[in-house]
């Protein structure tokens, strides 16, 4: 801003106004949490190998979702070495927890994801 409109501002405002414009372009994280049933059914209805699970608390507070992929799972079972591997990293954002994924190796020792999820710490 200061070197293209000769404009100061502060950063905490900068990140406030990106936020706001994210928001408006994407929709609120609480939005995109309440498409996620949506999302869950429409994946294993077009995909009914794939394997969705999404927890809520009683008051239909997002909790955590699991995600694995019919294709993901069909290859799994086909070629690839019987080792699940599961790691996550824990994120520092707003809403904090972990996302997580499983991933497995193929012939060629190359990484080869099989299911992701998020959830509380």
């Amino acid at each position: 801003m200061k070197t293209k409109y000769d404009i100061q501002i502060m950063y905490s405002k900068a990140h406030q106004a990106l936020d706001y414009a994210l928001s408006l372009t994407y929709g609120t994280h609480e939005e995109i949490f309440q498409l996620l049933s949506s999302f869950s059914y429409v994946l294993e209805q077009q995909n009914p190998i794939t394997i969705t699970d999404l927890q809520c608390n009683e008051n239909g507070k997002f909790l955590n979702f699991f995600m694995s992929l019919g294709a993901s799972l069909r290859g799994f079972q086909r070629c690839m070495r019987p080792v699940i591997i599961v790691d996550g990293t824990h994120l520092k954002g707003r809403f904090g927890g972990i996302m997580f994924v499983a991933n497995v190796q193929d012939e060629n020792e190359q990484v080869y994801p099989i299911a992701f999820g998020y959830g509380d710490s």
